[in-house]
């Protein structure tokens, strides 16, 4: 950052911020306009290594993505890999990423331009709910469309729609105004039925399925009906897997909070079997999304870590099906899978990428790997009065109460 002008400005230099390492996020309080970056925690030292990511022979190490990607859901189209990663009160929120390889990932947008579409409380007026916001949601492709559901712990229930990954996205749909859900996911079976999964941890962490409208925009309260409920069981995920719905959710065990899938051949139930996936593993992996490549292989995307200073990293897995179940990493004796730290990359070929890719500032707009703390004024930054730079301009704070 450049030294303030005299009439108090301040520049970026867009050269001075290339490509890193890490997720950039622009979290600017724009009353006082700091910018700071969500730095990745150091690997610990019971992982076998340091590094991350495509290590430039044919092979990857995790975590794939080091720092703050949590509530991850992951989805492919054709041969592009599309992720989602919920970003509570930064704004535009809900990020997306796109990768040809699930190793290599680009920011191409985010599903929320306008964060105060779930509450005014997010603007830069009011600066309110910290930790809020956008919580774990599902990317699906349907119709011809991408498909976003989130929830706000708060505010409720939230959709929208886009032709493409990148937007432009819809403004949001409120399916429920109900406080105390989390967890979402849509799907809709072969003959166009849509449903939605989500847990209510405000009632003892229920796990609800709904039927919705076909446009996915409403839901049909009296066909509500409980399909499981455990210790803090969220992180829900619907699939059809070889004529069986899959369930996938995570729960608090005794080995800490762990992943499960139960399946049926009904989507109702009842789900009457579950297996838990892997063991115990650093960060205790959990929330994700199970995605089959064009060549017949799967693969998990999931987050692990803590959600404090260092955010939820995220690690791909590679899926074994054991008699009709998925089991992520290396499979046990006890047909549960065991963490791995290294593998072959699912596709060859794409070169190593880093996530946030760069910005000059040159254009109308900023790239989409930045994100601002809450709801930006408008009138407090601009990329027009010096091309190539990014000017912010500092006011006085807000005053408590």
């Amino acid at each position: 950052m450049k030294p303030a002008h005299r009439d108090g400005t301040t520049t970026l230099d867009g050269p001075r911020f290339r490509r890193g390492r890490l997720r950039l996020a622009l979290r600017l309080a724009l009353l006082i306009a700091p910018v700071s970056f969500a730095l990745a925690a150091p690997a610990p030292e019971k992982r076998p290594t340091r590094s991350w990511g495509d290590q430039g022979d044919g092979t990857y190490r995790n975590p794939i993505l080091p720092g703050d990607f949590q509530n991850t859901d992951v989805i492919r189209v054709g041969g592009v890999y599309y992720y989602i990663s919920a970003t509570k009160e930064l704004s535009p929120g809900m990020m997306i990423m796109s990768s040809p390889d699930l190793v290599n990932w680009q920011v191409i947008g985010h599903a929320v331009p306008q964060l105060t579409e779930i509450d005014p409380r997010y603007g830069s007026a009011e600066m309110r709910g910290a930790g809020r916001g956008i919580w774990a949601g599902a990317i699906r492709y349907h119709d011809n469309k991408f498909w976003v559901y989130f929830t706000d712990p708060d505010e409720g229930l939230f959709m929208t729609t886009a032709p493409r990954a990148s937007g432009p996205w819809r403004p949001l749909t409120r399916l429920m105004k109900s406080a105390g859900w989390d967890d979402p996911c849509p799907f809709w079976d072969d003959d166009g039925q849509a449903y939605l999964v989500a847990t209510h941890f405000a009632d003892q962490y229920k796990i609800h399925l709904f039927r919705m409208s076909a446009d996915g925009t409403q839901l049909q309260p009296d066909s509500d009906r409980v399909i499981h409920q455990g210790h803090g069981s969220e992180a829900n995920k619907l699939y059809k897997i070889g004529g069986y719905y899959y369930h996938f959710y995570s729960e608090v065990t005794a080995e800490g909070r762990m992943p499960f899938m139960a399946r049926s051949r009904r989507i109702v139930g009842p789900y009457e079997e579950r297996r838990q996936l892997i063991h115990r593993a650093d960060g205790e992996p959990n929330q994700g999304g199970l995605v089959e490549t064009e060549a017949g292989a799967w693969y998990f995307v999931t987050h692990h870590g803590t959600s404090k200073w260092d955010g939820r990293e995220a690690s791909l897995l590679p899926v074994t099906w054991v008699d009709g179940w998925p089991v992520w990493g290396t499979p046990g004796a006890d047909g549960v899978g065991n963490m791995v730290w290294s593998a072959r990359k699912p596709a060859a070929g794409s070169a190593p990428e880093l996530p946030q890719g760069g910005d000059e500032f040159g254009g109308p707009a900023l790239s989409p790997q930045w994100e601002w703390y809450f709801q930006p004024r408008a009138d407090k930054w601009s990329l027009q009065e010096r091309p190539g730079f990014l000017r912010l301009y500092a006011c006085r704070p807000l005053q408590p109460g």
